[in-house]
């Protein structure tokens, strides 16, 4: 664990430096600052996870970029409306800028409001609740509210509050901003619109109007009713005003995060706020206070194997008796992420095997659509043995010591705090898998046959030895050639010559017959199908 953390701050050290290099490296102003804020965020952390001094190293570094942020802000602060910077770093003529509003038009400072605010909306994301696996509660509770959504003239004679307020906290990897798009997918259609930021966006590109920023946000929200304001890494926008060191404009921006809010709750309108972190402790207490804590753990087996699904499924096939269950049994702990980089490591694994077996991807394609390559289950342990998985336990342990710090949080009474964020693999499987139609899962593309010598197979089923669960498979060639190696599923094993005929020993799973791919140094030669048959084992006693 020791050396995990030295590892973190090692990393921390080299993005901090770079990040200061950046900044010296660039022209703009308000891009300057975006770097050194950055580069001061990792400070902090970095003085919370040291002692001693390198602790007390990482607050003077943190101090000086502070004062150097805070005077670019006041030099921000007094061009400000004067010239503004596009993208492209070019000032941008602000026609309409008069010095006040007094004829009406826009100033400058303004015309860049507009602009940000305009970043802000965003389309209808792409996937639904019907693509989210897993999550069976978290669904129900957003589901209802897009039910309670349906009945505004009941909502408004009981006087319930029109808006709802939802704080998502897991690790990362699990799925937090993804169900949060797919629940605003929903309500879009029903007219809703979408705001959804991420907290760093205001704080690093536009510092020296951060707070004004803040409270036009939630001046759209309130303008724009029914609306879904979403903010994602709220922890870089409101952020806990107890921590130590913090600095005064960081604080001046949680204490106009928290106005804004207010200002949308005195307006009762039909919003519904999200907020969405990693990083609990490290988000003001008094936002906390006013939203609902949504827990989301790490997916469960139900929804890991459905990930798998998701990567596979339509692609690749799997070697009978290997299944995405089994694969799923294998990755506790694992995250999202972590499934899509195994999944983009198996293929790229795939690729580069049949590249080197057909020299042709489309005949690759063609192996692959039609199920006679398939992923086997020596392969996905090979793979899976030399994956690593992404860190947790330092995210876990701060949830949960967070979890023990907030004593008035209720619904934690009956549940075991060390667990709260783990996987829970009770679910069963066939609730979150929808069955896929068999046509669809079985092409029937066959590959054709290059050009090479012809492969004969000697029998059209090869007997399995009850001893060794082996089977000798045979076959020879028009042509004999050296260094013939048969290959199934990805696994490649050498032959023997003798007798004009090619052998090899297999030993089958559970599947009843085997696509043998064959090749020699001169490269690949052609495929036979292998089936296999399992005789009565001997001296067993059977009741007849």
């Amino acid at each position: 664990m020791q050396k995990d953390i030295i590892k973190i701050l090692l990393e921390k050290e080299n993005r901090c430096k770079n990040l200061q290099r950046q900044a010296r490296a660039v022209v703009e102003l308000d891009e300057k600052c975006s770097y050194l804020q950055q580069a001061a965020d990792l400070e902090y952390e970095m003085s919370t996870q040291t002692t001693g001094a390198e602790k007390d190293h990482h607050i003077r570094e943190k101090n000086r970029l502070d004062y150097e942020i805070m005077k670019i802000r006041e030099e921000l602060d007094s061009s400000y409306g004067r010239s503004s910077s596009s993208k492209g770093g070019k000032p941008i003529k602000n026609e309409n800028y008069t010095g006040d509003n007094g004829n009406g038009k826009k100033s400058g400072e303004e015309l860049e409001l507009d602009r940000v605010a305009r970043t802000w909306y965003k389309d209808a994301p792409v996937h639904s609740f019907k693509d989210v696996s897993g999550m069976y509660d978290l669904k129900k509770k957003l589901e209802s509210c897009i039910e309670d959504a349906k009945a505004q003239d009941l909502m408004e004679y009981l006087h319930i509050p029109k808006l709802n307020s939802y704080f998502f906290v897991g690790p990362p990897g699990c799925g937090k901003t993804y169900i949060i798009e797919a629940f605003a997918h929903e309500l879009m259609d029903k007219e809703y619109k979408y705001i959804s930021i991420q907290g760093s966006d205001i704080i690093s590109r536009y510092v020296g109007v951060a707070e004004k920023n803040v409270t036009r946000l939630f001046e759209e929200a309130e303008k724009n009713s029914p609306c879904i304001v979403f903010i994602d890494e709220v922890d870089s926008l409101c952020k806990n005003r107890s921590l130590p060191n913090l600095p005064e404009y960081a604080a001046n921006i949680t204490t106009q995060f928290l106005t804004g809010y207010n200002r949308i709750h005195s307006a009762d309108s039909r919003t519904i706020f999200i907020a969405a972190t990693n990083y609990p402790n490290r988000v003001d207490a008094a936002m906390l206070d006013r939203a609902e804590i949504v827990r989301v753990p790490l997916p469960d087996k139900a929804a890991r194997e459905a990930a798998f699904r998701k990567h596979f499924e339509g692609i690749i096939q799997l070697q009978n008796g290997f299944t995405f269950e089994e694969m799923a049994e294998k990755t506790n702990h694992y995250n999202y992420r972590d499934i899509e980089r195994l999944a983009a490591g198996i293929k790229k694994t795939l690729f580069h095997e049949l590249m080197e077996l057909f020299k042709v991807s489309s005949l690759a394609v063609e192996t692959l659509s039609s199920g006679k390559y398939k992923l086997s289950r020596s392969k996905f342990n090979s793979i899976l043995e030399k994956f690593k998985p992404s860190p947790k336990e330092t995210i876990l342990r701060d949830l949960r010591k967070w979890e023990k710090d907030i004593k008035s949080v209720t619904d934690t009474d009956d549940v075991d705090v060390d667990t709260l964020y783990e996987s829970n693999d009770t679910v069963s499987v066939s609730e979150a898998v929808q069955e896929i139609p068999e046509d669809e899962q079985k092409k029937s593309n066959k590959p054709e046959n290059p050009s090479g010598e012809p492969v004969y197979t000697v029998n059209d089923e090869f007997i399995v030895d009850p001893q060794s669960e082996m089977a000798e498979i045979t076959f020879y060639l028009e042509k004999n050639a050296a260094d013939v190696v048969a290959c199934i599923n990805g696994d490649n094993y050498a032959t023997e010559f003798a007798d004009e005929k090619y052998s090899f020993h297999y030993k089958p799973e559970q599947e009843e017959e085997a696509e043998v791919f064959v090749s020699s140094r001169d490269g690949y030669i052609g495929n036979f199908t292998a089936r296999f048959a399992k005789p009565i084992v001997v001296n067993k006693d059977f009741d007849i």
